[in-house]
């Protein structure tokens, strides 16, 4: 068993801040745990745009606080993100979240992520690495 807080991991190898500036990251689950997912809680800054294509891992992110549009590229169709609205993408959409006040969510990744990940020039995250899922359970809890 596994118990970690968000406390635990401030300021750890596990958060994570965006080169871009624009979010950060606090990778609760990782591939090394061998859950067959990743865990984060994700925060996007008020008044920053970050596009987003996760061509490698399918994303379910649940809102728990804040506020965002979110634009799927592909359609240019938008929808309203707010505390208790979910979105999948699990078509591997290309999308850009636009949050109007810090935007708090909780995300899961399939494959799950290794925890240094961060969006490349197309907004994607590297493929999954194999070798990650084959280190052993982390002494951390």
């Amino acid at each position: 068993m596994i118990v970690r807080s968000l406390k635990d991991i401030e300021n750890t190898e596990r958060h994570v801040r965006s080169a871009s500036g624009t979010w950060e990251s606090k990778r609760l689950v990782l591939a090394r745990e061998k859950a067959g997912f990743s865990f984060h809680e994700t925060v996007l800054y008020a008044g920053t745009q970050t596009s987003m294509w996760y061509a490698h891992h399918v994303e379910a992110v649940l809102c728990v606080a804040g506020e965002a549009e979110l634009t799927d590229e592909e359609t240019g169709e938008t929808h309203w993100i707010e505390p208790g609205t979910m979105y999948l993408l699990d078509g591997h959409e290309r999308h850009t979240l636009r949050p109007k006040t810090d935007f708090r969510c909780v995300c899961v990744f399939n494959p799950p992520v290794t925890g240094r990940e961060d969006h490349d020039e197309n907004g994607a995250y590297p493929p999954p690495d194999p070798s990650a899922w084959e280190d052993s359970r982390t002494e951390e809890g």
